[in-house]
């Protein structure tokens, strides 16, 4: 598996951003992602999708981070398959 935290302009707010925690490339398709601010972590919505964009079948997870990211503060994208012996995490 692979995966990603980027900032994105999806928000309702004017000027807002929000971050994206995405987890790519695994098979088989069982896999969870989790994101943290701090040390405590944050539940929300998944978004699964069945295939990436290029097509090549595998599958794709999302999840948004539903307000803006305030400054100073750690986010944390945490992604575990059955394929890892340890928990994937990228830090914003």
């Amino acid at each position: 598996p692979s995966m990603s935290i980027s900032l994105g302009p999806w928000s309702s707010q004017p000027g807002a951003g929000r971050l994206l925690c995405s987890g790519m490339d695994f098979c088989p398709a069982q896999m969870q992602l989790r994101r943290c601010q701090g040390q405590q972590e944050l539940l929300g919505h998944v978004v699964a999708t069945a295939t990436v964009p290029n097509g090549d079948w595998t599958p794709q997870l999302l999840v948004p981070l539903e307000t803006p990211p305030q400054r100073g503060v750690r986010y944390t994208c945490l992604v575990e398959h059955i394929s890892l012996e340890h928990p994937l995490s990228r830090h914003w």
